[in-house]
């Protein structure tokens, strides 16, 4: 593992043979401490802090279970990985459902299967510590009612729009649907002194264009029993906050009304009677909300331009949930929780797995897409966590009857073609491997052991088939595709990500592998 983050583990092993040479194996990657039966390693627990334990099951003195059992019992936040022979498994297996994490078998070939086993009990302890923290986090966000984001960028559009909390002047939030306009919006209302009057919200493209202005400024709706004439939307929000989501849907006509309740603080009447009737006079604080490019419709004449101007004294842009992913673990976490208690359900958490597909999933949908994939993970999920079959196919991946690529779907150039058939098959395999490697070291950080494990490989197969394509001359290709994780750690690390999982940076140490340079923050 990195040196900057070398965890601490324990090996409890009898034998002292085997324990020497599994340590020797074990310390390029971890801080290792060993132990020869169960006192010395709960002695040891009671005084020093691990992360992991490497546990044989077969001891004399106390047995495997029996440690593990003291183990969950003092140390619940402790991984533990027991060894167990041939003859053990159905003890092994006991182990497992009574709290250890994984359970390897005797004699360990090759030696970086421990390691890799150790490392994934590791990665499981701090995504629970850090879900942990999350829920904390979202708890303090839920507690003051605001805008749950912890990316730099969402939090500076936060600040912008709550330090014009305190005057009159219109907004204008500009972003994709489901990045959270309208609870930046009743953010800036609870924050301002308005906040005990009306939030009335609006949502522009669902009023009929022939009615839009009477649901606005109320017309037509007959006489209050003060006997003066009803109001619209906007005589509900009077002293309060009106919130206009996709204001470009509203017709011109309607437009020009709103100009004039921004201008001169007057609903005035329609048409013909706006010289007969006196205008209403109104105190309402507007925010509007788009996901249009306002200045491309007032080019073509779909939206007046004073009144861009006059809704855009301050405009502030939401970006899409693929520009800000460290804010998909906190979102992830509180609608899971939120949906968790809405159907009754026992889902608690969403597995390392499940959140590394989380994270890497461009959702154009924003927010609102990520809540409804996380409820139907909750409603899909057979126990307390979230895995990769629970979430929707377009998040997990997974190829439905109708999505399965065709068998000839491969498209060879023409020139391929010409060539004879033993060198046209030796280049397309050249090429296929180029891109397959380039692409699954993206998908997965540049994490070497995770990415032999999504292709069905050895760890040191899937090095030794990295570096022959590097030495064809395509690390450059390979480098710009495995570039592209965020926090991809070099080498074969599991290098930290900005979503729900997260991992340490596993570099190789001497012989890590020169990757290219982590970008942070991937469109996606």
């Amino acid at each position: 593992m990195n040196a900057r983050a070398r965890a601490r583990i324990l090996l409890v092993d009898d034998e002292p043979a085997q324990r020497r040479n599994l340590a020797r194996a074990l310390v390029r990657d971890f801080d290792v401490l060993t132990a020869e039966d169960g006192p010395a390693a709960l002695g040891l627990l009671a005084t020093t802090r691990v992360e992991a334990v490497l546990l044989d099951l077969a001891m004399p003195r106390m047995s495997g279970a029996e440690v593990l059992a003291q183990i969950k019992a003092a140390h619940p936040d402790v991984e533990v990985v027991v060894m167990a022979g041939h003859a053990e498994l159905d003890a092994a297996v006991a182990a497992v459902r009574a709290g250890a994490y994984a359970f390897v078998t005797k004699p360990v070939e090759p030696e970086a299967a421990l390691s890799i086993a150790v490392e994934r009990a590791i990665e499981r302890r701090r995504l629970e510590g850090r879900a942990r923290a999350l829920e904390e986090r979202v708890g303090e966000h839920e507690q003051l009612g605001e805008v749950i984001a912890s990316s730099a960028a969402m939090q500076d559009a936060y600040r912008r729009a709550l330090g014009v909390a305190s005057v009159a002047a219109p907004i204008l939030l500009v972003g994709e649907r489901g990045t959270g306009k309208e609870l930046v919006a009743r953010a800036v209302h609870r924050r301002g002194p308005r906040a005990g009057r009306r939030f009335v919200a609006v949502d522009c493209s669902a009023l009929p264009a022939p009615r839009a202005e009477e649901e606005l400024f109320g017309e037509g709706r007959g006489v209050a029993p003060d006997g003066g004439a009803c109001g619209g939307l906007i005589d509900a929000a009077d002293g309060g906050t009106l919130f206009l989501d996709e204001v470009s849907a509203l017709p011109l006509a309607a437009q020009a009304r709103l100009l004039r309740v921004l201008t001169h603080g007057e609903v005035a009447a329609a048409g013909a009677a706006v010289v007969a009737d006196a205008p209403r006079r109104v105190d309402v604080r507007v925010i509007a909300s788009t996901c249009a490019d306002l200045r491309a419709r007032a080019a073509v004449g779909d939206f007046r331009e004073d009144l861009l101007y006059r809704l855009g004294v301050v405009v502030i842009e939401l970006p899409p949930l693929r520009r800000r992913r460290e804010d998909i673990a906190l979102l992830a976490s509180h609608f899971l929780h939120r949906c968790a208690r809405r159907h009754g359900r026992g889902v608690a958490r969403i597995g390392p797995e499940a959140a590394r597909l989380l994270r890497e999933y461009a959702w154009p949908g924003n927010a609102g897409e990520l809540e409804s994939a996380i409820e139907h993970a909750v409603l899909s999920a057979r126990g307390d966590a979230i895995l990769p079959a629970d979430l929707p196919p377009a998040v997990s991946g997974r190829a439905g009857p109708d999505r399965r690529p065709p068998r000839d779907a491969l498209v060879l150039p023409a020139q391929l073609c010409e060539l004879p058939y033993a060198e046209a098959k030796e280049r397309a395999i050249e090429a296929f491997d180029r891109i397959y490697i380039g692409r699954l070291l993206q998908r997965t950080g540049n994490n070497l052991s995770e990415a032999a494990r999504q292709a069905g490989m050895d760890r040191s197969n899937f090095r030794r088939l990295k570096k022959k394509v590097a030495s064809r001359g395509d690390e450059a290709a390979m480098g710009e595709g495995a570039g592209e994780g965020e926090g991809a750690g070099e080498g074969d690390g599991a290098g930290e990500g900005d979503g729900v999982g997260e991992g340490e940076g596993t570099g190789e140490g001497d012989d890590a592998e020169a990757a290219a340079p982590p970008r942070r923050g991937g469109a996606g």
